[in-house]
């Protein structure tokens, strides 16, 4: 822990260090990276073949687009022999296995090296948003990700975390926060959501200083609604399983500041760099695990790059805002794509009776609005207006339904997905 402490000290100064060095560093990681991966890894030796590229041939990170992107689907096709280093041993790395929004397992694998550096990311991350060694901490969340044990630092006090599954009863996850009483909580923002609306009604036994989200986009409404039930201070961090920690708030709240001493992030469209204040597909190229690279790798979720550094004077890059995946995107009657952004709190900024609600796009011409709604019925004129600001955006044939529920159907991994498109979309 040591150890992990004085890195996470070391990465914070180097946050702050201009940025011409800091990209300097940044293109020696990456030209060392893609040679080992060329030289050991058979997936990319073809890839580069193919491409009539050699590592050579990439001298910056601007150099990066003669590489074709790699997808999820290409990693999951091929064999493991393929897409691990041939001079590392899988046993000793951790292995990793998500499911995605997909459904279909990936299993990825970090060499210690890179684990421990990730780590170490982490806690520098955590201390710069104002988290004390000696914090306790209660994590909402998927009890199959649960440690088996407790590490030894918590034994010592430092930083002592309580797990509470997702898919324990809302009431007995709320007084086993109280009895903890934690000074942080983290969580996905849909669950952390349930558990706040139980709160606000009592206000009484839980006081947590700060609140940490993640794995789902973060909308505004969801963010107004936890800062003010828990009345603590909120940041949100956007990451993957197989890339850890990719961006993170910081009390500027801003936008996000990207890791870029552990990844090269860009932003695509139809395979070109977007320009600054553009949607784009994030796109990672990761620089410190050997054992299992992923270069130009494929997010699938979709964010805005944001121009200049923050007032925190950390000289790290920005994501201005994290819009969600591809199937998070809904399109209008005339072929335009709609951000799922749209939707909070559009438009439902007035209406206080609902608790929760969730877009589904069935068809081109159909939307389903399921709602969990507090108290009476709404009324038909509620109803009626927002299905006029919906028709106002997607056209005034969209077919608007909605549907009232007790509780939203949860995915295997605990998280409630609040926009869903059947339809497929083309991003241009």
């Amino acid at each position: 822990m040591l150890e992990t402490i004085l890195r996470a000290r070391h990465l914070r100064r180097s946050w702050r260090k201009p940025i011409s060095e800091m990209e300097e560093l940044q293109a020696k990681k990456l030209r060392s990276i893609l040679k080992h991966a060329y030289c050991n890894v058979p997936f990319y030796h073809r890839k580069f073949d193919e491409a009539h590229i050699k590592p050579d041939d990439i001298k910056e990170t601007g150099d990066l687009g003669k590489i074709p992107p790699t997808t999820k689907y290409e990693i999951q096709r091929a064999p493991l022999h393929d897409v691990i280093a041939r001079n590392f041993d899988v046993k000793k790395c951790r292995k990793d296995i998500t499911s995605g929004s997909s459904g279909i397992p990936l299993t990825t694998y970090m060499s210690k090296q890179a684990y421990d550096f990730y780590s170490a990311v982490w806690t520098a991350v955590f201390l710069e948003n104002g988290v004390k060694l000696w914090d306790k901490k209660a994590i909402v969340g998927d009890p199959r990700t649960f440690p088996e044990r407790r590490s030894l630092t918590e034994y010592l006090g430092i930083m002592p975390r309580k797990h509470i599954s997702i898919f324990d009863d809302t009431r007995e996850q709320l007084e086993l926060l109280k009895a903890y009483r934690p000074d942080i909580i983290e969580g996905y923002p849909s669950s952390l959501s349930i558990i706040a609306d139980a709160h606000r009604k009592q206000k009484e036994g839980l006081k947590p200083r700060l609140v940490f989200t993640h794995a789902e986009t973060l909308d505004r409404q969801t963010r107004k609604f936890l800062t003010s039930s828990f009345e603590a201070d909120l940041f949100d961090y956007y990451g993957s399983s197989e890339l850890s920690l990719i961006a993170w708030e910081c009390p500027e709240h801003v936008g996000y500041h990207i890791n870029s001493d552990c990844m090269v992030t860009e932003f695509l469209l139809n395979g070109d760099l977007v320009d600054g204040g553009e949607r784009g597909e994030i796109t990672c190229t990761s620089l410190v695990n050997y054992a299992m690279p992923l270069i130009r790798y494929r997010q699938g979720d979709f964010g805005v790059p944001l121009e200049g550094r923050c007032a925190c004077g950390k000289t790290l890059p920005m994501i201005k805002t994290i819009e969600g995946r591809a199937d998070d995107f809904l399109i209008s009657l005339d072929g335009r794509v709609i951000s799922p952004s749209i939707f909070f709190p559009y438009p439902f900024r007035d209406f206080t009776k609902i608790r929760q609600f969730k877009v589904i796009q069935e068809k081109r011409d159909q939307l389903k609005i399921q709602l969990i709604a507090e108290g009476d019925p709404l009324a038909k004129e509620v109803l009626q207006e927002a299905k006029n600001e919906i028709q106002k955006v997607f056209g005034k044939d969209m077919q608007v339904e909605f549907e009232f529920m007790d509780e939203f159907e949860r995915a295997a991994s605990g998280k409630i997905k609040k926009i869903e498109s059947r339809c497929q979309i083309r991003f241009e």
